[in-house]
Order: C-alpha cells, then sequence, then structure tokens
C-alpha cells in the first residue's frame, strides 16, 4: 500500500504535467445522477447509469452492506474476478476528447465480503462507445483495502474519442480468499472537469487605523472547479470568499476546488495611518478636476453616529449629510454656492465609542 504522502505526491505531479497539455476546447462534462440515487437492490442500478457487465447492486442492505452513503441515500456495489467483470456504465452528454486532460472524482471504500470474501479493491475506468465497451484503460485507482470512504481523484487524457465512460472493479492479482476476490463500493461522483490548475488573487481594503480591525480581504479564483472553498491563516473553511474584520498585518489565503486542488496568496493588510483621528479639511474646490471636489472628512477610524452640518455667513443651512462618505459638491439648490468661507459642525462617536465635536471653517474655492 502507497503512503498518503505518495499518493498526494503522485496526484500532483502528474496534475502538473497534465495541466500544461490542456486544449482550449475542453469543456465539462456533468453526470446524470453523479450521487448514484436509486432503489436499493440485486442486480439494480441506478437512473441514469447502465450496466457494463455482471450484476451490479445499488447499496446499502445487498449482501450485508451496511456502510453508510457518502452523499444522498444509495451508492454502487461491484465485485469481480478471474474471467468476470462487473462495472457500470453512462452515455456522456459530450464526448470525452482526445488530447485533452480532465479530472473526476469520486469516493471509494473496500468490503471484506462481498457475497465472497475479497482481498481488496481496485476500480478501473475505461473509455469507449458503448456501454460495456473498455476501448482505453484512463485511470485505475490502485490496489486498497480501506473500509471507509476515501476522496480519489482521476486524472485521464484520452487517446480518442468516447460517448461513454465506465468504472469496473478491476483485478490486478490472484486473490486467495474466493475467485470473486475484488470487491468495492463507489459513492459521490464529480463532473468530469478539464484539469485547469486553480490560481487565486486577493483584493484587500485596509484597515481605517493601526487601533481598529476593520481590514477585509476577498479572494477571486480562475481555474479549478467549482465550488470552491475557502480560508484564512489555516482558519476554518468557508464558502464565503470574503473575510472582513480583520487587522492590519500579513494573512494566508487559500482556496480549494471541487477536486481538492488548492492554491494560496499572502496578502497585507496595510493601515494608512497609525493613530485613529478624523481630519476636517480647510478648503475643496468643486471644479470637477477630480482633485478636492467634495467637502467631507478624512477619516482614519471607524465611526458611526455621524452628522455633518455646513452654514453660510448668514447661518442659513447649505448641506447636509448623515454619512462620512457623502460630501458637499459646493452646490446650494442646484446652483453653485458662492466662493466664501462657511462654518461646518461635524458630530460622531469613535471606534473607542467617545463622541467628539468638530467645528471650523472650510474655504470654498473655484
Amino acid at each position: 500500500m502507497f503512503s498518503d504522502l505518495t499518493v498526494i505526491y503522485g496526484i500532483l505531479c502528474c496534475w502538473l504535467f497534465l495541466a500544461l497539455c490542456v486544449p482550449a476546447e475542453a469543456q465539462q462534462i456533468p453526470l446524470s445522477n453523479p450521487s448514484l440515487e436509486g432503489r436499493t437492490g440485486k442486480g439494480l442500478v441506478p437512473s441514469g447509469w447502465l450496466v457494463a457487465n455482471g450484476t451490479p447492486d445499488t447499496q446499502p442492505g445487498v449482501f450485508e452492506i451496511l456502510l453508510a452513503p457518502s452523499a444522498g441515500k444509495s451508492y454502487v456495489g461491484v465485485h469481480s474476478g478471474k474471467g468476470f467483470l462487473e462495472g457500470i456504465a453512462q452515455k456522456l452528454p459530450a464526448s470525452l476528447k482526445q488530447d485533452s486532460t480532465y479530472v473526476l472524482s469520486l469516493d471509494l471504500a473496500f468490503t471484506l465480503y462481498y457475497l465472497y470474501p475479497a482481498c481488496y479493491g481496485n476500480l478501473a475506468i475505461f473509455g469507449g462507445n458503448a456501454p460495456g465497451d473498455t476501448a482505453e484503460l484512463l485511470w485505475t485507482s490502485g490496489n486498497f483495502t480501506h473500509e471507509n470512504w476515501q476522496r480519489y481523484h482521476a486524472i485521464f487524457r484520452p487517446h480518442g474519442n468516447y460517448t461513454y465512460i465506465s468504472c469496473w472493479a478491476y483485478p490486478t492479482a490472484a486473490c486467495n480468499k474466493s475467485m470473486y476476490g475484488i470487491a468495492l463500493l463507489m459513492d459521490n461522483l464529480s463532473a468530469i472537469d478539464p484539469l485547469i490548475p486553480p490560481a487565486v488573487q486577493a483584493s484587500v481594503k485596509p484597515c481605517s487605523c493601526g487601533e481598529v480591525a476593520d481590514g477585509r480581504i476577498m479572494l477571486h479564483v480562475t481555474g479549478g472547479a467549482p465550488p470552491y472553498r475557502y480560508r484564512l491563516d489555516n482558519g476554518q473553511w468557508q464558502t464565503d470568499s470574503v473575510f472582513p474584520g480583520l487587522a492590519a498585518g500579513s494573512h494566508v489565503a487559500e482556496i480549494m476546488d471541487a477536486h481538492d486542488y488548492s492554491a494560496g496568496v499572502t496578502a497585507k493588510v496595510e493601515s494608512p495611518w497609525k493613530n485613529c483621528l478624523v481630519v476636517m479639511p480647510g478648503a475643496f474646490s468643486p471644479n470637477n478636476d477630480g482633485l478636492n471636489d467634495l467637502f467631507r472628512p478624512k477619516v482614519y477610524d471607524v465611526i458611526h453616529d455621524y452628522r455633518l452640518r455646513v452654514y453660510d455667513r448668514w447661518g442659513a443651512l447649505v448641506f447636509m449629510s448623515n454619512a462620512p462618505e457623502v460630501g458637499w459638491d459646493g452646490n446650494f439648490k442646484g446652483t453653485p454656492a458662492g466662493v466664501q468661507a462657511y462654518v461646518y459642525i461635524c458630530t460622531f462617536t469613535d471606534s473607542r465609542s467617545e463622541q467628539h465635536l468638530l467645528k471650523g471653517t472650510v474655504m470654498l474655492v473655484r
């Protein structure tokens, strides 16, 4: 038996080598009934699947097979031996393309008895043009004896175009326990995806200031196969690509695709201002040149209960706002306001729950 590290290393080497050869025309090929849902019984195959050979069974409950499904309510069991092979097949909605590289993930388990004593499990996947056609061996799992579900990732590159895919219990060595000594259980298949290595980039919102943790990292994935999972700093995996409430500093982000291939990126949350504060400008020039066109505070903090009022020299209210990002554009009732000094009163509560009152004048220049 191979160690887990050997298997993972082999998968990654195969992935990196084959991924270089993926043609642009390769497309995802969905499977019908990938979780193998169906009425349990001897010689029955789930809807959407066909008998490739023998008498595959829909489990659990047949021949005292009681392992709980890894997905849904049922799965398929097959056994084989010298001169007798058993498997299931499916006609694909789109053909496997010659020289395209694909990945198909599925769960496998071994059982010590499948009507007869068994020695090991080994799954073989074939491409063909009929249910039982074994025109090309695309992938084998290798012999295994684990009795609980484990996830496998079949990477293959057909040398022809095939309209059917079939999955078989496939003997590679004699079994001294019985003539039907290769037995396996199969569940939870993925779509057949083109093997494109996933890559991840991060967009970062900085902290308002060094004393608050309001930074945010958003991850953007290209390649791979959805759905994706995301995590930050070796935390829990999640389905949301956004990580809010972050302190300033470096963070390690990772993504995992549907076939358990991962990618990572280091993202640094900056803090433009060490000390938390709110600064009111002394002048602004609303001339639409993109520079200092609005009168609004520069906020280096997390504030709430914000309120800004601007008055002219005669005490008339010319502008009001309850959001710091909404500033005055220098107009009053649709008409450009005059060039003069205006009085402002700004109140807010900061990140330390302290209330502030800022008063002063701002010069409107054109």
